[in-house]
């Protein structure tokens, strides 16, 4: 038998060959799907975790600026603010915790926050004067960065971090950026000549113009810019708007001259003019930023501390807070309210608060004048803000006191505790008398000085909170009012801080305010060498002007206007100018003859009822007088009209402000005029802003805010 040999096929081997080198392609490909296929799950798992740290991060930096933003609305300093944040772990000092939502059991996220305040050196608080972002108005400026981490540590991707911050700013601008603002309706009735230098503002309505004087008519002249919200002139055009009143049935008024200079002729196109000057808002403007009055006003916690006399919850105790004590019950409890309108009272933020009682005869803390106590402290809430102010909380200043308690020596800071007066306004609307209690801020200004040691000079920040809280149906003359009267304050306490910047002089009031004679006319120097007024403020529920020569026995009852002579109520010219026949006046003396107040006023009016036909008075009687003005038959002799005195002039050289409402000082106006017997009106008013409160503003001023956030960036 004949054995076959095996014949190899070489196309066997080849194949063979093949399908290995396909199976090795095969197992490298896979391989390489297998593991990109796991780093695409890696880095998908990797971006949703970014993106869950993401969420964490940018949560928390909302929780940040909500947090940094209402402690700033608190008032809380802004270098304090810093120390509150933690810069790593889950809580800041004195913070909420984190929400926990975000949180995994298995895999838990470690999240950290750091704020850092920039202080810029050689200032007052770190801040800088400038544009508010977004605005063309001037504040301060103060620059925060803010910057969070979420990191978690995961199997197979290691620890994962996520880290982003963005640039907070806080802009504090004072309400006196403007010569006249308004939050209700703004109406101006010029009854002599008057110009307005600096921007006017109102939350409502502007009627502006001058009385028409019997044919003969007055001018206003508006220099710069005019910011309105619903009407102007009586329509919602500017252009359009005829000048009128906005009392049903008067007269039309005579229109502004638009004159941004005033030292020229004005622009014989005045529709032009007015088209440049006059705006209207798309807004209201914040004149207590951070504030939503509505919703305090509707929140039922807030009722009691919220409430007008007759017990109805009322907007304009919000707007009033800031001339206001906390409101409290019978036994000095503080009600609840909201803490940024707390933070926004003058009382809260004083150095120095003086406070007037008058208690029963025999009470455990009568007097010795007439059983009435005044207490001298310094604001708990600005010394400890977690401490909220309480009436029946003061820290004594013996040094202080002493000198401000009154003992009949001429150096006292009180000079008169509840002398009863007439004031004519408040007479003809049934009031039967003001217990005015007299502060002499010369001698205060001494007593300043001479305590600035110790507590006062750790305290004192240049703001004086001074009123009578007794309650005159009790212990007082019934219907009857409290004030205090300024004298003696042409030269107003002027301090400086550490970095030589001045903290200008602010007093406030509950009561009526009463100015009499010059006030902060004596400047002084800051850094460089320059003169510039003191920067000054006196806020209270209604101002008035008195001459320097007013007095409180010559109005002891209602005395009738006297003419052309002089008589008990005749206004007489401040000091400096008072019986000096020899005077050479300048070239306009009826600017240099009268009473001169260098301060913002922040004060409160009594609105136009329109169903009871009674006016305002106007803003330019925001500012009230109780005397003949006109004639001044002991004053010098007019170059410019021979055979006739120089009339007086009431200057209000600062800023004018209405946010308020009356609440005691309520007597409607009755106009000015010889029959009334309230006052008569003087032949000249001047308003002039003081352009310097762009750069330095009184002590505490008021200011609305503007909270600033940048895009995110990645550290």
């Amino acid at each position: 038998m004949k054995t076959k040999l095996f014949k190899r096929d070489p196309r066997r081997g080849s194949a063979l060959l093949a399908a290995m080198i396909v199976i090795v392609i095969l197992t490298f490909a896979a391989a390489g799907i297998l593991s990109y296929s796991l780093t695409t799950y890696r880095n998908s798992v990797r971006q949703a975790m970014l993106d869950q740290g993401k969420e964490i991060a940018d949560s928390e930096m909302e929780f940040m600026y909500y947090t940094w933003k209402g402690m700033l609305l608190h008032k809380d300093s802004v270098a304090s603010i810093q120390s509150n944040f933690n810069t790593a772990g889950l809580l800041g000092s004195g913070l909420p915790p984190q929400d926990l939502t975000f949180q995994n059991a298995n895999n838990p996220w470690t999240v950290s926050r750091s704020l850092t305040f920039a202080y810029i050196a050689n200032t007052t608080d770190g801040g800088a004067t400038g544009i508010v972002p977004g605005t063309n108005s001037i504040g301060r400026n103060y620059y925060f960065t803010a910057q969070t981490s979420a990191t978690v540590s995961a199997p197979l991707l290691g620890t994962v971090t996520y880290n982003s911050g963005r640039h907070f700013v806080y802009s504090s601008t004072s309400l006196f950026q403007y010569a006249v603002f308004y939050q209700g309706n703004l109406e101006m009735a010029a009854g002599g000549n008057m110009t307005i230098s600096g921007p006017v503002s109102t939350n409502a309505s502007a009627f502006l113009g001058a009385q028409d004087n019997g044919g003969n008519p007055f001018t206003l002249a508006l220099t710069d810019s005019v910011y309105f919200f619903q009407d102007y002139n009586g329509a919602a055009d500017a252009l359009s708007g005829e000048t009128d009143y906005l009392l049903a049935g008067s007269s039309t008024l005579v229109d502004p001259v638009y004159n941004p200079n005033p030292q020229a002729a004005p622009p014989s196109d005045q529709a032009a003019q007015r088209a440049l000057q006059v705006s209207k808002l798309a807004a209201q403007s914040s004149f207590i930023g951070g504030v939503d009055v509505q919703a305090d006003v509707n929140n039922p916690a807030y009722a009691s501390a919220y409430s007008n006399l007759q017990g109805v919850v009322d907007p304009n105790e919000v707007y009033r807070a800031v001339i206001a004590p906390p409101p409290t019950d019978s036994s000095g409890n503080l009600y609840n309210e909201d803490q940024t309108v707390a933070g926004s009272r003058m009382y809260n933020n004083a150095g120095i608060l003086i406070t007037i009682s008058q208690v029963a005869p025999g009470a455990p803390n009568a007097g010795t004048s007439g059983n009435v106590v005044i207490h001298v402290g310094i604001s708990p809430e600005a010394t400890n803000p977690a401490n909220p102010a309480n009436l029946s909380l003061y820290d004594n200043v013996p040094q202080f006191a002493s000198i401000v308690h009154p003992s009949g020596a001429a150096t006292d800071v009180i000079q008169g505790v509840r002398q009863s007066f007439v004031d004519p306004r408040e007479a003809l609307n049934g009031t039967s008398g003001v217990n005015l209690t007299t502060v002499d801020i010369g001698n205060l200004n001494i007593a300043l000085h001479g305590a600035m040691t110790g507590t006062v000079a750790t305290n004192y920040n240049g703001v004086v909170y001074v009123y009578d809280n007794t309650d005159n149906s009790v212990n007082g003359p019934a219907n009857s009012l409290n004030g205090i009267r300024l004298q003696d304050a042409t030269t107003t306490p002027a301090f400086n801080d550490q970095n030589n910047n001045p903290y200008g002089f602010t007093i406030v009031s509950n009561n009526g305010v009463y100015v009499q004679g010059d006030y902060n006319t004596t400047p002084i120097t800051i850094t460089g060498g320059q003169s510039v007024n003191n920067p000054a403020a006196v806020m209270g529920d209604a101002i008035t002007a008195l001459s320097q020569g007013w007095s409180v026995t010559n109005n002891a009852s209602l005395q009738p206007m006297t003419g052309t002579t002089a008589g008990l109520r005749e206004a007489t010219a401040s000091t400096a100018f008072a019986g000096n026949t020899a005077y050479n006046p300048p070239a306009n003396p009826a600017t240099t003859n009268g009473m001169q107040i260098n301060a913002a006023i922040l004060t409160g009016n009594t609105p136009t009822n329109v169903a009871a036909l009674t006016g305002s008075g106007g803003a330019q009687n925001l500012v009230r007088m109780i005397e003949d003005w006109y004639y001044n038959p002991d004053g010098p002799m007019d170059p410019l009209n021979p055979g006739s005195h120089v009339g007086l002039t009431l200057t209000l050289n600062g800023s004018l402000g209405q946010l308020f409402t009356s609440k005691y000082f309520t007597g409607a106006y009755p106009g000015s005029g010889t029959g009334h017997g309230v006052y008569i009106q003087p032949k000249s008013r001047v308003l002039d802003y003081d352009l310097n409160f762009k750069n330095r503003t009184p002590a505490g001023s008021p200011s609305t805010t503007a909270f600033t956030r940048g895009n995110f960036f990645f550290w």
